[in-house]
């Protein structure tokens, strides 16, 4: 494994671990936690394997029965795809991946089960990284505990549990195959009532488990997360469900985790152990991979043909010797020419420099207000963008559709510090947030766009 970087998004922060394997041994950092992204990127500029996982919950299950005789991946993969375009309820693009192929008992068709996300989900994870060529593994929250269980429990059929601080992830395993995956939302503030919140929610799915999957014959629970040590929940759910309960241990398979918070970091765990079948790397990153590994290789390549020149023989190094010298003549032969040559002082230099000014006047473009606005451009593309020739000034309305309160705070968040930075004395923000409909809108007013006077030339602040 080496040394790999994890990375998990959280609500309202990102952790990072850097995570070191010596014979066979796992050992984590301590967490590192970022708010702003600029300490993100600066961060992971040095880092060569990068493990990212986030949480959704836009994952989607599809299958398709096709002929047996097809086998190609292209081919199958293309024709899923065919298949969700006609699908009226999903409207963005999705990453997909096949999870596994069963064949019916006549052997004349196949029926073929993929996962997916939405791509554009997995962009926005992945933009708080710098070198998009070192991102190995991007995955959610629900592959990744998988991930985990399988590699302990392959084989069994369960249910796992993995508990924070206002939801519960559950997922319900069979023979290996992830059967379906859910997150319940506990309301609670009390401590006691949201552990029997918590175990109520995991007793609707287990119910609804049983009843949707009967085959599965589900053997026990498996606790992680904030309440994995609750004694008074195991006894609870063993009573009401009939399943033995079983607890992971992350401190027993990894090393330099605190006990008190270990259990915090099951997610991060499960990406070690991740497949490729959950692994949903966008074309972006693998082009950004292929682009890198083809410049290694020609870099190699390079290196080769320079030591095949270095050992062409001692004939070559002195025809190079003769060239050397050759080239120092004509050097010193230039030289004594330079110095013969007028040139012209400074001060003549700065009269031609002041005369060209006064002849041709240097204005400014729109363009050039639009360029110190690029921070704020790449937040949002503005909804219109209006130049008032008479006012002389720059106009741009952006609008902003948001899916929840909490991703509306954080777009505000982020574009009024962008703006702020800017430092722009001429330049007036207006905003309009609608609290209700999540809808952010804000009005960039840039003023008095007027022609550079032929000196001193203004410097643009950063």
């Amino acid at each position: 494994m080496g040394t790999v970087t994890l990375v998990r998004l959280h609500d309202t922060f990102t952790s990072i671990i850097d995570v070191s394997s010596s014979r066979g041994i796992i050992t984590f950092s301590p967490a590192k936690e970022f708010t702003e992204n600029y300490d993100i990127v600066q961060y992971l500029k040095s880092k060569k394997k990068i493990y990212l996982v986030f949480s959704t919950e836009n994952s989607y299950e599809e299958s398709i029965t096709l002929p047996s005789v097809i086998t190609n991946e292209v081919t199958i993969k293309t024709a899923i795809l065919a298949k969700i375009q006609e699908d009226d309820r999903i409207h963005e693009k999705l990453l997909f991946n096949r999870l596994y192929t069963t064949v019916d008992a006549s052997g004349e068709s196949a029926n073929h089960r993929f996962e997916g996300v939405v791509e554009s989900e997995v962009l926005d994870a992945i933009s708080v990284v710098p070198n998009l060529e070192f991102v190995r593994r991007i995955s959610t929250h629900p592959y990744a505990l998988f991930s985990l269980t399988e590699s302990i429990f392959s084989g069994k059929s369960y249910l796992c549990v993995y508990a924070q601080e206002n939801k519960n992830l559950i997922i319900a395993v069979s023979g290996g195959v992830l059967l379906f995956s859910r997150v319940g939302v506990l309301q609670s503030d009390d401590e006691i009532e949201k552990i029997m919140e918590q175990i109520s929610d995991i007793n609707r799915t287990v119910a609804y488990a049983h009843q949707q999957y009967r085959e599965a014959k589900f053997e026990f629970i498996v606790l992680s997360g904030i309440i994995a040590d609750g004694e008074m929940t195991s006894e609870q759910l063993y009573n009401s469900t009939g399943l033995r309960i079983t607890v992971l241990a992350p401190t027993l398979m990894v090393k330099g985790l605190d006990k008190a918070i270990a259990q915090n970091f099951i997610p991060e765990m499960g990406m070690l152990f991740l497949g490729n079948t959950m692994n949903f790397l966008p074309d972006r990153v693998k082009a950004a991979r292929e682009f890198y590994l083809g410049g290694l290789i020609a870099l190699g390549l390079a290196f080769f043909f320079m030591l095949f020149g270095v050992f062409q023989g001692y004939g070559a190094y002195e025809t190079y010797q003769e060239s050397l010298d050759t080239y120092s003549s004509v050097e010193s032969q230039l030289f004594r020419t330079l110095k013969k040559t007028d040139t012209l002082d400074d001060k003549e230099l700065q009269e031609i420099i002041a005369q060209l000014k006064s002849s041709t006047p240097l204005h400014h473009h729109i363009l050039d207000e639009l360029i110190v606005l690029d921070k704020v451009l790449q937040l949002s593309k503005p909804a219109s963008v209006i130049f008032d020739e008479s006012k002389k000034s720059l106009v741009l309305e952006f609008r902003h559709q948001s899916k929840n309160l909490m991703e509306l705070y954080l777009f505000e968040k982020q574009f009024k510090n962008t703006v702020e930075m800017l430092q722009k004395s001429d330049m007036i923000a207006a905003y309009k947030i609608d609290y209700n409909t999540f809808v952010f809108g804000a009005t960039l007013t840039v003023g008095q766009i007027a022609p550079v006077e032929n000196a001193p030339v203004r410097r643009r602040r950063r």
